[in-house]
């Protein structure tokens, strides 16, 4: 027997480190073996009585499973020690070890291994590192292919995962003909082609052919633009479109027809295809038009032939099939251009079935939106009964260009944020406008995204928003009441910074606003859990507006902006409403229902120039489950998808940091927008907008028409007539809005009441912002001096030279109101051209417009 030198092994990973004398010593105990291409090295149930080091030549690992199949585990070469696991478990061996090519190994008996870890530490640690690094791969590749598996699964049984129907829903004259043709089809074993824009459940068609047809069939589905991949196959972004194209092709053809083991690049084992597994039932095929040249050729051969082969072999197989084939484009047009076989469209095309858009039968949309409701309840665990007749109709509404797949996730994501037994309007996630055309994403800029995903942002804006409310709410309450820099601050800075914040940045102030955070600080911790009684859900909205204007008029009739402890009183009054109805409702609850402020706030963000929404294919075709509106998620409860459709979104930006396919968009927009989006347009919103109108007129009109001079800081307190007339001039306003949409008959004056009346909003939120920024220009240099002195550094600081002069800027206020009615001006333009509004009714809503500009010019 040939001896083995020490240099023979020296560069083997087993004796990495060892000296000469060490290495010496083992090769004085290993014996040289010689193994022909086949032999068994290592046999399985043998006890581990001695293991081998390849010094040359491949070996493989078989594993003989309970079927009788021989499972290759993995393949050796040279350096590789195979046998010292069964020592060192002192089990008999689990599998076969056998030579593929001609092998020279060296034998090294367990005595002599044992006593060789015993004296050589470092052969030990040698072992350890070897065995660590194995099972390190080990879990890696097992990792992989129970990806690859659920891969697989996914593909046979994912397409079950559509709404469970027993037939096609819908109650049009289209839908009944197509269940009479489906059961039709489903009594023949003909092929079928079902043709229909992406969305329109071409393969629910497809399961309902299968399960209609008589006798207990094997059904299985693969997505031809996604088949399970090959056992192994490993693809790298790097790789070229011919190299993918490859792959995609042996992936569809081991799906359907199988191979041999190593019959496919990478494979291991003999895999059973599906047309062997569907013998006697039925294959659906979904994107058809996906499979490759090669592929589409053989499946002709096999349609005529009733024959096949594995992938690696050279039996032929046979098998009775039915092929159900999908598509989400005309095939014709690919079969002329020569992308699609002409002899397998033929042959599928012999019954065609081409399913109609949603947007073409908006009958069924109601009757699909209800049908959903059962298994979505299931689905989320909700007890939803209904949708409101408002909630359907803005399903009606809209156009569905993902069809009744983006219905059934619209209508899933409605039951989710529904915590009652009917879903309203606001529950409805929409996609108002279309994306791009005049939008810029502001989250595409490096700078903005970092500070978007920064997840103290916007909160750290609390530390400057708590105590400056605080500070100025303390001091108009126990500091001078009159001539109080606090209240100079309130009504000269405040309110103006909150209406321009609201235009520049939407809803953004409230998630920093001082209320709430004050609320989350005393206790409120968490979101609004349920909603509150139906009646405040209905009402709230109309409740706070209604705050609003109270307030509003209150600020000129008791003197707020000279009297500072009025002032102190509403500030301290909202700060104990907020707290109070967070505790009864939860956080989040009087800002999403209640705050007067947050109305008028989610007023301005209609014509903001920026808008937060969600990439809504994104959230169609990747999002499977509805995270972003769970705790970690929104806290307001609404999805990604229906934030530009809702007044409640605050721009807290949680969605762009949860949101894992980077869906959510922070848009540039033209601000004119706004008053289109008619998944934010209705009655209500309409009335506010009018009556803010209104409330600006009578907040400071209505000393002038009651014969005293116009006051910039009132101090005259209204009287009960004051009070009366203020209210005649709000009512008189709106009922002019309403007479202007009711001039042309035949038409109902609501609905063109509805859609004018935004487009009084520009105006309104000017005339608002004006009555505070004239108290800026004519008192806010008054402020600098009011504070030196409440700080006690009058003999410190000279206030004259620290104050600034702002008369100049009453050269913005005409410019900036005739602005705005230009604003409100060009939406009634687009308007008519969009809905078609009534000229008469233009014409009207247009001369009320200029009168009410008019009226601010004078008054303001």
């Amino acid at each position: 027997m040939a001896a083995i030198s020490s240099e023979t092994i020296s560069g083997i990973r087993l004796f990495n480190g060892l000296n000469q004398h060490d290495l010496e010593r083992i090769a004085q105990r290993l014996e040289l073996r010689d193994f022909a291409a086949g032999d068994v090295i290592l046999a399985r149930s043998e006890p581990a009585q001695e293991l081998y080091v390849i010094l040359s030549g491949r070996i493989r690992v078989e594993l003989l499973d309970r079927s009788g199949q021989i499972l290759n585990l993995t393949e050796l070469g040279i350096g590789n020690v195979i046998g010292e696991r069964a020592i060192l478990t002192d089990e008999k061996r689990s599998a076969d070890v056998r030579a593929i090519t001609e092998v020279q190994a060296a034998r090294l008996t367990r005595q002599h291994f044992e006593e060789l870890l015993e004296g050589m530490p470092l052969l030990y640690a040698n072992l350890s590192r070897i065995l660590a690094a194995q099972l390190g791969s080990w879990a890696h590749r097992h990792q992989r292919e129970e990806s690859e598996h659920r891969e697989v699964i996914t593909n046979i049984i994912g397409w079950q995962l559509l709404p469970e129907f027993g037939e096609f829903p819908g109650t049009s004259q289209w839908v009944r003909l197509l269940n009479q043709r489906l059961q039709h089809l489903a009594g023949s074993r003909s092929h079928v082609l079902i043709l229909g824009e992406p969305g329109t459940w071409k393969d629910l068609a497809a399961r309902l052919i299968h399960f209609h047809s008589t006798g207990d069939r094997p059904v299985l589905f693969l997505d031809c633009a996604s088949p399970p991949p090959v056992m192994g196959e490993e693809c790298s972004a790097s790789d070229s479109a011919q190299q993918n194209s490859l792959l995609l092709g042996l992936a569809q053809e081991a799906a359907l027809f199988g191979h041999a083991p190593e019959g496919a690049m990478y494979a291991r084992r003999v895999r059973r295809g599906m047309i062997e597994l569907a013998a006697g039932g039925d294959i659906i095929l979904r994107n058809i038009d996906c499979l490759s040249s090669a592929v589409q050729e053989e499946l002709v051969e096999f349609m005529e032939t009733g024959h096949f082969t594995r992938r690696g072999e050279t039996k032929l197989r046979s098998a009775q099939v039915r092929i159900i084939a999908t598509c989400g484009k005309p095939l014709q047009p690919l079969v002329e251009s020569g992308k699609f076989n002409a002899v397998l469209f033929k042959k599928l095309s012999g019954e065609t079935l081409e399913l109609v858009p949603l947007r073409e039968r908006k009958k069924d949309i109601p009757v699909i939106a209800r049908s959903l409701l059962k298994s979505l309840n299931a689905k989320h665990h909700k007890q939803v009964r209904r949708l409101s007749q408002d909630a359907l109709n803005r399903l009606v509404d809209h156009d569905w260009p993902l069809n009744a797949s983006e219905l059934y996730q619209v209508v899933s994501r409605a039951v989710v944020v529904c915590n009652d037994d009917e879903i309203q309007p606001e529950h409805i996630s929409l996609q108002g406008h279309p994306f791009g055309d005049g939008r810029f994403n502001l989250l595409t800029l490096p700078a903005v995204e970092n500070l978007a995903r920064d997840p103290r942002f916007p909160r750290l804006l609390r530390w400057l928003t708590v105590p400056l409310f605080l500070g100025v709410t303390l001091y108009t309450l126990f500091g001078p009441p009159q001539h109080n820099a606090a209240n100079l601050v309130a009504w000269t800075i405040g309110w103006p910074a909150l209406l321009l914040t609201a235009f520049l940045f939407a809803r953004g102030w409230c998630s920093f606003c001082p209320m709430e955070a004050i609320g989350e600080y005393l206790g409120v911790s968490s979101r609004v859990v349920r909603d509150p009684a139906p009646w405040l859900r209905r009402w709230g909205p109309s409740l706070s507006f209604a705050a609003l204007v109270v307030i509003l008029l209150l600020e000129q009739a008791t003197g707020m902006f000279s009297y500072a402890g009025a002032t102190g009183v509403l500030l301290s009054g909202i700060l104990c409403a907020t707290v109070s109805a967070d505790l009864v409702i939860g956080r989040r609850g009087w800002c999403k229902f209640l705050c007067p402020l947050g109305r008028i706030v989610s007023l301005v963000s209609r014509i903001s120039p920026l808008e937060m929404h969600s990439n809504h294919n994104v959230c169609l075709s990747r999002c499977r489950v509805d995270d972003c509106i769970k705790e970690k998620g929104c806290p307001m409860g609404l999805h990604p998808s229906g934030v530009d459709s809702s007044d409640h979104c605050v721009l807290c930006l949680n969605c762009v940091r949860s949101c894992p396919h980077r869906s959510m968009q922070l848009d540039l927009r033209n601000p004119t927008w706004g008053g289109f989006n008619r998944a934010r347009r209705g009655f209500r919103e309409a009335l506010f907008s009018t009556t803010l109108v209104g409330v600006v007129i009578a907040a400071k009109g209505t000393p002038l028409v009651a014969g005293r001079p116009l006051e910039i800081f009132s101090r005259t307190i209204w009287s009960v007539q004051d009070y009366l007339l203020a209210l005649a001039i709000v009512a008189g306003f709106t009922l002019l809005a309403c007479l202007a949409s009711a001039t042309v008959r035949g038409t109902g004056w609501r609905a063109v009441f509805t859609t004018s009346g935004l487009a009084y909003l520009p105006l309104a939120v000017a005339g608002l912002f004006m009555i505070f920024f004239r108290a800026l220009v004519e008192g806010g240099a008054q402020i600098v001096p009011l504070l030196v002195q409440a700080l006690g550094l009058d003999n410190v600081l000279n206030a004259a030279t620290l104050t600034p002069e702002l008369g100049t800027l009453r050269l913005l206020i005409y410019p900036l109101l005739l602005l705005a009615a230009l604003f409100s001006w060009v939406i009634l333009a687009k308007l008519q051209r969009q809905d078609g509004l009534p000229s008469r009714a233009l014409f009207a809503h247009r001369l009320l417009i200029l009168a009410a500009a008019a009226v601010f010019i004078v008054i303001l």
